[in-house]
């Protein structure tokens, strides 16, 4: 592309290649028949530099009902192969438990992918923040925490596992681009969606709420924290429940419109509990930061977006309680329930810190 020439953004529901920063090579899949009894299929996946349309062309799908027009950074995604309309998993049955490292096939069911900027750490949170994708993205799972990586097999061969950790010594680990397909397939036309107008923020409706780096949902239960017998609020991987459901009320604001604004203080109220979202100056469980915990009281949260004036569905924003910023814990919830990881405060702002309303109920 001429250096002149503008990067358009990539638009949701529409046919697109995936391709490897540091080989330029083509996510592609093989479906071979395993047994003519059975009628079984394997599929492998590999990346190549010259295959052909059928191999190479998948479907980008937001896991938000809402349908926005272009991808952003945070957006939650599934991956579908065009013609087998087979989503990318990363397997948790299928492991190296020496290297944690776990293979990558095709299922029925979803797997959803968190799209991040390149950066791992220590970058400028605004150059991201409701940035449309033209440039490179990381893939994380928001079912398991595995990063969608490549590995060289040997001279020729480059194939996919999943992984949770990244070797940072290796900046291009896990680097990969959006390509727009050139195929001349009739039946793109059934991927065509009309950019929905903004959906803002109602004080008194109950939504889900996800962390914008990592994909999971603020989440709280009956379990109670043994270290001051409260209840615990975790952040949650896939599937939503209704653990994952709060209600949203402004409070003490000069704005008297049922949206909610940039700056308007709030409580979140857990819905199947009842309890509220609230804070202690006690250290968390991994001493990552400060306790965040539920209970009767309605402890008063302040809000801040970053480009707009009232709250978004799909639009990140942070949440503080006494100055310190609601984040996702790098650790495992002290109920070590499941994929649960744990919910802090924290004095300094990081990609962990930033929120998104991924639905209004």
């Amino acid at each position: 592309m001429n250096q002149n020439q503008k990067q358009l953004p990539f638009k949701t529901f529409q046919l697109l290649q995936l391709q490897c920063q540091k080989s330029k090579k083509l996510l592609s899949v093989n479906i071979r028949q395993e047994s003519k009894l059975t009628g079984k299929n394997k599929s492998t996946l590999s990346l190549e530099i010259n295959a052909n349309d059928d191999s190479i062309n998948f479907i980008v799908e937001l896991q938000d009902e809402t349908e926005n027009e272009f991808l952003c950074y945070g957006d939650l995604i599934a991956i579908k192969h065009f013609k087998s309309q087979l989503y990318v998993n990363t397997s948790s049955d299928n492991k190296n438990d020496e290297l944690k490292e776990f293979e990558v096939n095709l299922n029925e069911d979803p797997e959803y992918f968190v799209i991040q900027p390149p950066e791992e750490e220590n970058f400028s949170l605004i150059k991201y923040v409701n940035q449309q994708i033209t440039h490179p993205f990381r893939l994380l799972s928001s079912d398991n925490k595995n990063y969608l990586i490549t590995q060289q097999k040997n001279d020729k061969v480059v194939y996919l596992i999943g992984r949770q950790k990244l070797n940072y010594k290796n900046q291009q680990e896990g680097i990969w681009n959006f390509v727009q397909s050139k195929s001349t397939n009739n039946n793109l036309k059934i991927f065509d969606r009309v950019h929905n107008a903004p959906i803002f923020i109602e004080t008194g409706r109950k939504v889900i709420i996800r962390n914008w780096w990592t994909g999971f949902t603020l989440h709280s239960h009956n379990f109670q924290s043994q270290q001051r017998k409260t209840q615990e609020v975790t952040c949650y991987s896939y599937p939503r429940d209704e653990n994952d459901y709060w209600g949203i009320v402004k409070q003490n604001s000069r704005n008297t419109s049922r949206f909610i604004s940039y700056d308007d203080q709030i409580f979140l109220q857990h819905i199947g509990t009842g309890k509220y979202l609230n804070g202690s100056d006690q250290d968390s469980y991994s001493k990552l930061g400060k306790l965040v915990l539920c209970s009767d009281n309605a402890a008063l949260l302040n809000t801040q977006a970053f480009d707009d004036f009232i709250l978004e569905v799909n639009k990140p924003f942070t949440i503080k309680f006494n100055n310190y910023f609601l984040a996702q814990s790098s650790l495992r919830a002290e109920s070590n329930t499941g994929i649960q990881q744990e919910c802090i405060y924290v004095m300094k702002q990081s990609q962990e810190c930033l929120w998104i309303i991924e639905n209004m109920i």
